[in-house]
């Protein structure tokens, strides 16, 4: 069984995940609502390499950031409230 101490490491690497996932989750919908909201002409205008790598790249660094917060944070949590 786990210590304490590693329980709080777990839940502090939890929360410390939780805040990149939240920012690409944030630019994930910004950059969803920018392609909505555009005009077509706008939208060709902006429409470039970055903004497409953005498109692959934001959801995947959400699901990643998103799962290991939620792994560390299980544990960790899962340990402090047991005892």
């Amino acid at each position: 069984m786990p210590s304490r101490s590693i329980n709080f490491i777990l839940t502090g690497v939890g929360v410390a995940f939780l805040f990149p996932c939240l920012f690409f989750l944030w630019y994930c919908v910004r950059l969803l609502f920018l392609n909505i909201a555009m005009s077509a002409d706008e939208a060709v205008a902006h429409r470039t390499a970055g903004m497409l790598i953005g498109a692959i790249a934001f959801p995947l660094a959400t699901i990643f950031f998103g799962v290991i917060s939620t792994i560390c944070l299980r544990r960790g949590l899962r340990g402090l409230l047991r005892k």
